[in-house]
């Protein structure tokens, strides 16, 4: 069981303008305290996998320490930071987009009832 949704999250270049891409949002009870987030930009995809905790933070605080951080900003946008060795890319993204993603998750998985199973993920990994 999943939850997907598609929207648009504007890329902030470091002059300031924006520019839409199209990002994917992905939800799977099977692994579920990580949320996908695929951005289609170029004919290209890249993918980042974040935790659905620190995205529910984000909404209300400033989240996150390493590769991704979440910011609340000017009411309704939230600013996504997503670090990597040679760039920082930015996003402004919709509060009110992201809150109803984590809503459909929380309705699928609710928090606290996460459940990782160890035994699975090993016999995956060493096929």
């Amino acid at each position: 069981m999943r939850v997907a949704s598609r929207t648009v999250f504007d890329f902030v270049r470091q002059n300031g303008a924006t520019a839409p891409v199209e990002t994917e949002l992905l939800y799977q009870a099977d692994d579920p305290f990580a949320v996908t987030m695929n951005f289609h930009a170029g004919g290209s995809v890249a993918t980042w996998i974040m935790g659905r905790d620190l995205l529910a933070e984000g909404l209300v605080a400033p989240a996150g320490e390493g590769d991704v951080r979440l910011r609340p900003h000017a009411g309704r946008v939230l600013v996504l930071e997503l670090i990597s060795d040679q760039h920082v890319t930015v996003f402004r993204v919709p509060a009110g987009t992201l809150r109803k993603f984590l809503d459909a998750t929380y309705r699928l998985v609710p928090p606290g009832s996460e459940h990782f199973d160890a035994d699975a993920f090993v016999s995956t990994v060493l096929r």
